[in-house]
């Protein structure tokens, strides 16, 4: 499987997505935040890698 630049750009992305969900949730204790982090990086990862 061969990596573009779009992907890495997209992992990446979703890295920082992901992140700021899971710091938002260590600031407000709101579980909703860190599932959005999430949902974010598993849906980018399906948009752009597969």
């Amino acid at each position: 499987m061969k990596v573009m630049p779009h992907q890495i750009a997209a992992l990446v992305g979703s890295a920082l997505l992901m992140l700021s969900g899971m710091l938002r949730f260590f600031h407000s204790g709101s579980p909703k935040e860190l599932a959005v982090g999430v949902l974010y990086f598993i849906a980018n990862i399906i948009i752009f890698c597969l």
